[in-house]
């Protein structure tokens, strides 16, 4: 007998929420139950697209009975409110990163989620992305032998809106956290010193006191080392890559192309471009991971992204932040403390 679709409540609609919508459509285990933003004339045209409900309040689009579990899709700094809804509700949820923008929050979600046995899945899409995944699994399969250096590249396109920055909690929370989220999966450890150094060449952003131009450095236990370098503005389109290297070889996840085919002329090489922008380059990714979530509501796997691992990636962004800003190598062990 086919199982019956897990009602989902999307809350929010801007641009994550749209690639969430999207997936939903994609999938026979999960139905988009219903609907709830401020801009109430996007739910009503998701709504008449979908035949979902629509809801006047968070509250009420959380507590409709035909509302399994719920995807918080909403500006960053409001995450943390709208995941205490769901869980308060006993529901399963699925939200963006970042959780919470302090350690405590991130604390008490999860144990929060812990005591009323509700799954809290944070959405680091690129472990679901097959090209990283591959990735992951080879070098843990031993394919490059001794692991001993990775390195990240992540290259924005186009250049997020200055509203969207003003409250995305800075490059290295809302873009580096997810490279630093893969590194620490392929390495399998937790780096013990950090260093980074950053700056702004796009002066609105400076003046937001961010930069749009980072280069971080890892030292692990092992002796691996791990480089990531991220911008925001990349003219050739969204650059996502990484490389594993090893005593034995190395292995690469490059850049997605609309086709594999190259043209050689007397002027030289030509290829189509990358993907433009991060809803093409992870649509995969946002499928994989919605499936992932999917089983997790009806209990038939555990939530991959664990508390620890949310934690470590978040304690990793505030001690690369002060590395850049205080232009000094951090010590991991210094960096919950320098919290309180």
């Amino acid at each position: 007998m086919p199982k019956k679709p897990i009602g989902i409540c999307l809350i929010g609609l801007g641009r994550a929420g749209r690639f969430h919508l999207q997936s939903l459509r994609l999938l026979d285990d999960a139905k988009l139950a219903c609907v709830y933003d401020l801009a109430g004339d996007e739910c009503t045209v998701v709504a008449a697209q979908t035949g979902c409900a629509l809801a006047n309040s968070a509250e009420e689009a959380i507590a409709r009975s035909e509302v399994d579990a719920i995807i918080v899709a909403t500006p960053t700094d409001s995450h943390f409110e709208f995941v205490q809804m769901g869980l308060d509700a006993r529901k399963p949820v699925l939200t963006e990163k970042p959780l919470g923008r302090h350690l405590h929050q991130i604390d008490k979600s999860f144990e929060k989620a812990a005591k009323n046995e509700s799954p809290l899945f944070v959405a680091f899409q690129r472990r679901f992305d097959p090209a990283f995944a591959s990735l992951v699994s080879s070098v843990r399969n031993g394919s490059v032998g001794q692991l001993q250096f990775v390195r990240s590249v992540s290259r924005d396109n186009p250049v997020p809106s200055l509203d969207y920055l003003g409250i995305s909690g800075g490059i290295f929370h809302d873009c580096m956290v997810h490279d630093l989220d893969m590194v620490v999966q392929i390495v399998g450890e937790t780096p013990t010193h950090l260093s980074s150094f950053g700056t702004s060449f796009i002066s609105e952003i400076g003046d937001l006191d961010d930069f749009d131009n980072v280069v971080a450095s890892l030292l692990f236990p092992s002796g691996i080392t791990a480089t990531i370098d991220i911008n925001r503005k990349s003219v050739y389109g969204y650059d996502q890559r990484i490389e594993a290297f090893g005593d034995r070889g190395m292995v690469q996840a490059e850049n997605y192309h609309n086709t594999s085919v190259k043209t050689a002329t007397e002027s030289g090489f030509q290829q189509p471009p990358v993907d433009y922008s991060f809803p093409t380059r992870y649509r995969d990714a946002y499928l994989e991971e919605l499936k992932c979530f999917v089983e997790c509501v009806r209990g038939e796997t555990s939530v991959p992204i664990s508390h620890e691992d949310v934690r470590i990636n978040h304690l990793l962004a505030c001690g690369l932040e002060t590395a850049a800003r205080e232009k000094r190598v951090v010590c991991f062990n210094e960096i919950e403390g320098n919290l309180q």
